[in-house]
C-alpha cells in the first residue's frame, strides 16, 4: 500500500534540540543557586521524559522536594529559557529535502513530540517546518513510549496504519509506533529490532522517494 502520510518525532529526529534543552534545564538550575556541568552530570537517561516527569526524577536524584506551584514555576522558566535558545536553530540540507519530498507528493505530515507545545511551536517556526497535525505533551494524558499520541495522531490524519510510516530516534518512538500498529518504522542512528535504521533525514528521503514513484 503506498504511503500517504508520516508521523514523526521532534526533538533529536527533525530537530536537534538535546543539547538545548539541556542547556535551557541548567540555565533554570542556575536562577536557583544549583550548578548543573553538563559534562558531569548524566542527564541522557532522562532523554525522551517530558519536562515535568524529567524535574521530578531529577530533583529526586539530587534530594530536592518540590511542592506544586514550584514545580510550575520552574517548569515555566524552563520553558522560557529554552525558546529563547530554539530561536538559533537553522535547518540543514537533509531536513530540507524531506521536507520538499512531503510538500511535493502531499504527504499529510503529524508531528508528535513529548515537549510541551509552546517549545515545539518554537523549533517548528525557527526551521520553517510545515505540518498537518502538532500533538505535543499537552494534548495527551500519556506521552510515548506509551502508544495514546501515536494512535490519536492516526485517528486524526484520517488514514490507515499502513498507509502511514513512523520516524524516531530513540526506544520510546519505536515501542509506541509498534503499540500504535505500524510497521513501518525509521530510527535515526539506532539499532532496534522491527525498525529500519538510517543516519539521516537524507537517508529517509532517498527511500522514500523510491516508494513514491514506484
Amino acid at each position: 500500500m503506498k504511503i500517504k502520510g508520516i508521523i514523526s518525532d521532534l526533538d533529536g529526529t527533525l530537530a536537534d534540540t538535546k543539547n538545548l534543552h539541556f542547556e535551557a534545564w541548567k540555565k533554570t538550575a542556575e536562577k536557583f543557586g544549583v550548578k548543573v556541568d553538563l559534562k558531569i552530570n548524566n542527564l541522557e537517561k532522562f532523554w525522551g521524559l517530558k519536562d515535568l516527569d524529567f524535574l521530578i526524577k531529577y530533583t529526586k536524584e539530587l534530594n530536592i522536594k518540590l511542592d506544586s506551584n514550584m514545580i510550575k514555576h520552574i517548569l515555566s522558566l524552563k520553558s522560557q529559557e529554552y525558546q529563547q535558545l530554539a530561536r538559533s536553530i537553522k535547518p540543514d540540507k537533509c531536513l530540507e529535502n524531506f521536507l520538499s519530498l512531503i510538500s511535493k507528493y502531499k504527504l499529510k505530515f503529524a508531528i508528535v513530540t513529548s515537549s510541551m507545545k509552546n517549545d515545539a511551536r518554537a523549533v517548528l517556526e525557527a526551521l520553517n517546518i510545515k505540518y498537518d497535525l502538532l500533538i505535543s505533551s499537552d494534548d495527551v494524558k500519556n506521552v510515548k513510549p506509551d502508544p495514546e499520541p501515536i494512535i490519536l495522531a492516526i485517528e486524526k490524519l484520517g488514514l490507515k496504519k499502513e498507509e502511514i510510516i513512523g520516524l524516531g530516534d530513540s526506544i520510546y518512538d519505536i515501542i509506541a509506533y509498534k503499540k500504535a500498529g505500524l510497521d513501518k518504522i525509521f530510527l535515526i542512528n539506532q539499532d532496534y529490532a522491527d525498525a529500519i535504521k538510517i543516519h539521516s533525514l537524507c537517508d529517509i528521503s532517498n527511500m522514500l522517494f523510491k516508494e513514491l514513484i514506484s
